[in-house]
């Protein structure tokens, strides 16, 4: 366990005393952020966040937001670049996921409106977050049926580049996958898990689990191999590099291996893991909350 460092929306956590900082109550970007020193930027960050955190607080659901024309300008240059990848790239659960949800190139869309599409479909809902959550908060929401998203916009200087969850990483990475029944009772019970227990070990075998899967993981469709963690999809360097890059090793999806490997959230990934379907995961998901005898 040693030398890990897990991350929930740009958050270290200590794997060992599962430590985590405080919910932060100010907009607070990480050293070297590409938007320092921008005022303008930092401004409309803090905007945001204010209104994200109050709508989360009192459960008001996503806010409506008017994006600007530099903030519709970036999306409309990375989300074409994702969405050509994806085509070529993604597997069907989540193509089929993204065309549902009507998710276009040229307009960012509100999340409040998908929200109100996925609690009629799978009867899970989007919360609005301002920023880095602390994990158990963060797993809390997804057990029971919320997601947290941000809804600012990375900044312009790298636009195919985010050191922090944003909307375009939830939004073409998290939310599509969340129309599909099976995908969102898998993750419902990721964070069912997680809120059950605060046994370290537990929490960074389930966390490991989830890295693999939701947000670093592959899928066997057809006898392909196809990207299926958010991770990937919503970064326009991992998912070449995922499948074509030889320094990446690819194995199959044995759970006991999965929970004893170690990641390093700060680079491109260059071990995964392939599973042979949902349904597969979702068994070995139910396997482990048994072993630990978790009550969810």
């Amino acid at each position: 366990m040693k030398g890990e460092t897990l991350v929930e929306y740009g958050l270290p956590i200590d794997p060992e005393r599962m430590v985590t900082p405080a919910d932060t109550t100010e907009l607070e970007l990480e050293p070297g952020h590409p938007g320092q020193g921008d005022d303008e930027y930092i401004e409309r960050r803090k905007k945001l966040f204010a209104v994200c955190r109050k709508h989360r607080l009192e459960s008001l659901g996503p806010p409506l937001i008017d994006y600007t024309p530099e903030e519709t300008s970036i999306w409309r240059e990375v989300s074409p670049m994702l969405d050509e990848l994806h085509i070529r790239y993604a597997s069907q659960i989540y193509l089929d996921a993204k065309r549902r949800l009507s998710i276009t190139r040229d307009e960012i869309p509100q999340l409040r409106h998908l929200s109100e599409r996925l609690q009629k479909e799978t009867k899970m809902h989007l919360v609005p977050a301002e920023g880095a959550l602390p994990y158990r908060t963060f797993y809390q929401y997804i057990a029971q049926r919320g997601f947290p998203v941000t809804q600012f916009i990375r900044h312009g200087s790298h636009p195919e580049f985010t050191p922090e969850p944003d909307m375009i990483h939830d939004c073409l990475g998290h939310v599509p996958p969340l129309m599909d029944q099976d995908y969102a009772e898998l993750l419902t019970l990721i964070g069912k898990a997680v809120a059950a227990t605060t046994v370290g070990e537990q929490v960074l075998a389930l966390k490991r689990f989830s890295w693999f899967s939701i947000e670093f993981g592959l899928i066997e469709e057809a006898g392909e191999t196809k990207v299926f963690g958010a991770g990937i999809l919503s970064s326009t360097g991992e998912i070449p590099y995922s499948l074509q890059s030889p320094e990446v090793k690819r194995a199959p999806f044995v759970t006991d291996v999965v929970i004893a490997t170690d990641y390093d959230p700060s680079r491109m990934q260059d071990h995964l893991f392939v599973a042979p379907s949902l349904p597969f995961l979702r068994r070995e998901l139910e396997g482990l909350v048994k072993r630990f005898k978790l009550t969810v």
